[in-house]
């Protein structure tokens, strides 16, 4: 009887490298995207406002002159419009404009409000146009110097201000932007936030 050790067939080990590639090599081409790969950018038409600006610090009264609480102010996202006495072809485009956009909001229109805010008394004939032309907006009353840490750096005071329902004053938008620019913006922050 002959003593002959039986050799096993050896194990291949293309199995056990294909299971650990098909844990490395997605983890390796995630990693190099990651850090290396094209990353879209957030692009808004608007202008961030950095610091935010606390909405009461403009002191805003109703039109006897009381001053608004913070619940008043801030009971849904807000279009603000600064604007003198009186309101030329500009400024009634402006209004105009508001008007529409808050409109166009669709679903979201709920959730928005647009607001004029007046430095002064305003006049006879604009009084007039905003109680036939505007009815839905909302009227408060300021003096100038009471937004200067706001419109500070706009050369040109015709801007819409946005305001989220925590009363700060977060985004602007140059009155020479396309509504629907400003419109995509006020969308895209309203499809991800969850206040207001």
């Amino acid at each position: 009887m002959t003593n002959e050790t039986t050799e096993l067939p050896q194990r291949s080990n293309v199995p056990l490298w294909l299971l650990l590639g098909s844990f490395l090599v997605p983890a390796i081409l995630a990693y190099g995207y990651f850090f290396f790969g094209d990353r879209p950018t957030v692009a808004s038409n608007g202008q961030l406002i950095t610091p935010v600006i606390d909405i009461s610090s403009l002191k805003l009264t109703n039109q006897n002159g009381e001053l608004l609480s913070n619940d008043q102010l801030t009971p849904k996202w807000r279009m603000y419009y600064f604007v003198g006495s009186s309101c030329d072809q500009l400024c009634q485009n402006d209004l105009y404009n508001l008007r529409q956009m808050n409109i166009a909001l669709g679903k979201y229109q709920d959730r928005v409000q647009h607001v004029i805010a007046h430095l002064d008394e305003p006049a006879n004939d604009f009084s007039e146009l905003i109680n036939t032309e505007h009815q839905q907006a909302i009227r408060v009353y300021t003096r100038a110097e009471n937004i200067q840490a706001l419109t500070a750096k706009d050369a040109d005071a015709k801007t819409i201000y946005l305001v989220d329902p925590l009363g700060n004053i977060m985004m602007k938008f140059p009155h020479d932007l396309e509504p629907k620019l400003i419109l995509k913006d006020i969308k895209k922050l309203l499809k991800v936030s969850r206040i207001g």
